[in-house]
């Protein structure tokens, strides 16, 4: 089966089903650690809302019950839980689902050609027609992604690494990710991405770590070039640039700089991710060996210029949440960029895993079993492995949320 062909099974229909089945694993998680005897037995399914029948005897009293409610909430990523009991003494559990991305990755990547190598999936124009980044071309070389808290700047970091992991082999493609912690915040959206087996690290947390792997990079640059070698090919995914750079200035901003102006030349392509692209550290000299912007929403008309180089980009009136605009010299074009949910991520890690022999540096991904699906008349019958609950499916569209080795609820999705 062709890499298109695996990826077109994944519809809507299995995606939901995954979905279901990792949500009930996480709602008996929640309630075997308190304690609770208590498992899901099936539920409706609908456009807005999930209700999860419990099999339970739940007698905990209601400050048990918000205990519950509190862990439920932070385990599932949801807005509201309610926790209710019915007339004839069942308990249940309904969710309110989230607004589905205006274009999921999952949804737009079987509609495209077979993709030429080294190419990440961007999103769809103005006129709904994909855009691709195609490293391989020799004015991609490079690509800063700016743009404020809530642009989709760590979402589209995530979706061109899965993109690429999608559709390119190990052998022929590996990742770096660099991911440094806010101050007072830890930001861990990316940190699934070390279960690709492209990557040839775990996630880089640590600005420390970070500056020294940039180092390793500009080393192997060198080697390759004085060797005449080019693969394989590496991506360097680093967003939050700014805080290497508060770290130690001058090793991050050396290495950058030699990686910018001989990395291509090498195999070697970065992709910055930034939300100050009117900083100082931004030099000249980095800003001409970026020639892709990929530039979300951002506070001011000083940075819309900054970021884009366009005195009319007018990037601030961007409306965030995957609004992008792609300018490369005096040409740009607006799209929304794609997204890949946690569940959707999730199942894309368990399918790529499957179906690709163990690669050299993978890191080892342990997955539950994913439930048996069984086919069958409306509404869809969906069964658990064991002692399976019976799902009623009713109209309803795939959702999102991430995933580690057994569920979404360690990794926040909400972007930068």
């Amino acid at each position: 089966m062709s890499e298109k062909e695996t990826w077109q099974k994944m519809d809507k229909e299995e995606r939901l089903r995954h979905q279901l089945e990792v949500q009930s694993r996480q709602i008996e998680r929640v309630f075997s650690t308190h304690q609770v005897s208590a498992r899901v037995a099936g539920g409706q399914v609908e456009t807005q809302s999930i209700r999860f029948d419990l099999q339970s005897h739940l007698e905990s009293g209601i400050h048990r019950l918000r205990g519950l409610k509190q862990d439920l909430l932070s385990v599932l990523g949801v807005a509201d839980v309610s926790l209710v009991k019915d007339d004839k003494g069942q308990w249940r559990l309904d969710i309110m689902r989230p607004h589905e991305p205006p274009v999921a990755l999952l949804d737009l990547l079987p509609l495209l050609p077979d993709l030429p190598e080294s190419t990440a999936v961007l999103g769809l124009d103005e006129e709904g027609a994909p855009l691709l980044l195609p490293l391989a071309d020799a004015n991609m070389t490079h690509v800063l992604v700016a743009g404020t808290a809530g642009s989709g700047k760590t979402s589209l970091l995530r979706t061109i690494a899965v993109s690429l992991a999608m559709t390119n082999r190990q052998s022929k493609l590996q990742l770096l990710v660099i991911d440094p912690d806010r101050p007072g915040k830890q930001n861990r959206q990316l940190a699934p991405l070390m279960f690709l087996p492209h990557l040839l690290s775990q996630v880089i947390p640590e600005p420390e770590e970070g500056r020294n792997a940039l180092q390793v990079l500009v080393e192997e640059m060198h080697h390759r070039l004085n060797h005449e070698t080019v693969r394989p090919t590496i991506v360097a995914l680093i967003d939050n640039v700014e805080a290497l750079v508060a770290f130690a200035a001058d090793d991050v901003l050396a290495s950058l700089a030699a990686l910018l102006q001989r990395g291509a030349d090498a195999g070697i392509h970065l992709v910055l991710g930034t939300s100050q692209p009117a900083a100082e550290w931004l030099s000249s000299v980095m800003r001409t060996n970026l020639p892709l912007r990929l530039v979300g929403q951002v506070q001011d008309e000083a940075e819309s210029l900054a970021a884009t180089a366009v005195p009319a980009a007018e990037a601030q009136l961007l409306l965030g949440q995957g609004d992008f605009l792609a300018v490369i010299d005096d040409t740009q074009a607006h799209f929304q960029a794609a997204f890949i949910g946690n569940y959707d991520l999730h199942l894309t890690l368990a399918t790529i895993h499957r179906n690709r022999p163990r690669p050299l540096l993978a890191q080892p991904l342990q997955l539950n079993a994913a439930g048996e699906v069984i086919a069958g008349q409306e509404p869809i019958v969906w069964q658990r492995q064991e002692e399976s609950p019976v799902w009623d499916v009713a109209g309803a569209e795939v959702d999102e949320e991430l995933v580690d080795n057994e569920g979404p609820e360690d990794f926040p999705e909400r972007d930068e």
